[in-house]
């Protein structure tokens, strides 16, 4: 039986290109579907947004 962990890998493996390939095609799409994107990348550290501190920081770790 495959484990959760080889899942999750295999999946990161096969969707973070085509997440970053969306990214670069994001100005085709709607705002809801670039923000969408966005979350995404964000979650998935794809895209870079610093480093927050303080409130920023606690605001974003919980959504």
């Amino acid at each position: 039986m495959t484990s959760r962990r080889t899942i999750e890998q295999t999946y990161r493996t096969w969707s973070s290109p085509i997440l970053l390939e969306l990214k670069k095609r994001e100005h085709q799409m709607k705002p809801v579907e670039r923000q969408a994107l966005e979350n995404v990348l964000v979650e998935r550290r794809l895209l870079d947004i610093g480093n927050p501190d303080g409130v920023d920081r606690r605001r974003n770790s919980g959504d």
